[in-house]
């Protein structure tokens, strides 16, 4: 059989069907619409198959063509087969998410670069061994983390000192605490998602 036919890789969904079949016998319209192939490539696997002439019909037991798809589903090349598609789809699947990810574009204002820790936005709480972050989406949570480091960068001595605790980390915690709550969130948004990172 082709190592690499269309079908190869749905043998186990293509066996459940098969298994709950009553029919004694599977002719090429039920090898059409199982294996989904066409009229020529089911007559194809029915010759294969060890597949009889009964009239005009080509005719296989059903429990032959079970036993069959058993024994390439135990063969090397199937299994090979199994494991490069596997591959392929997680090569595949790693290329999309790195590819949307390049997509995203964070719009930030100019005066964002200059943030210094006293100017985070309200919905940005960090206190020692916890960053609390309110959002409204994806692409605003993105944001908000962004400011974050910006800050961090521009003010490395008070985000140390607040995330590590010292002089004015019980300041920065009632500060964050006087904030309250979002509300609904920008762009039509409901109340905004929050998420929050601690400190094992």
């Amino acid at each position: 059989m082709p190592a690499k036919s269309s079908w190869l890789l749905n043998i186990p969904a293509i066996r459940s069907v098969l298994a709950e079949v009553t029919l004694p016998v599977i002719d090429r319209a039920v090898i059409q619409s199982v294996f989904g192939l066409g009229r020529r490539q089911a007559i194809e696997l029915l010759n294969r198959v060890g597949a009889y002439q009964a009239g005009r019909t080509l005719l296989v037991e059903r429990t032959r063509l079970i036993a069959e798809l058993d024994k390439i589903a135990a063969s090397d090349g199937y299994q090979q087969e199994g494991a490069r598609h596997e591959k392929l789809t997680a090569a595949f699947a790693k290329f999309q998410r790195t590819r949307r990810a390049q997509e995203v574009r964070i719009d930030v204002s100019p005066e964002v670069f200059d943030t210094r820790m006293s100017m985070l936005p309200h919905a940005v709480h960090l206190q020692p061994g916890k960053l609390e972050v309110e959002f409204s989406g994806c692409e605003d949570l993105l944001t908000k983390l962004f400011t974050l480091a910006q800050a961090a960068v521009n003010d490395f001595d008070g985000f140390e000192k607040v995330s590590n605790g010292g002089d004015k980390a019980a300041a920065w915690a009632a500060a964050a605490g006087t904030h309250g709550s979002m509300g609904r969130g920008c762009g039509g948004w409901s109340a905004p998602n929050s998420v929050a990172y601690k400190r094992g």
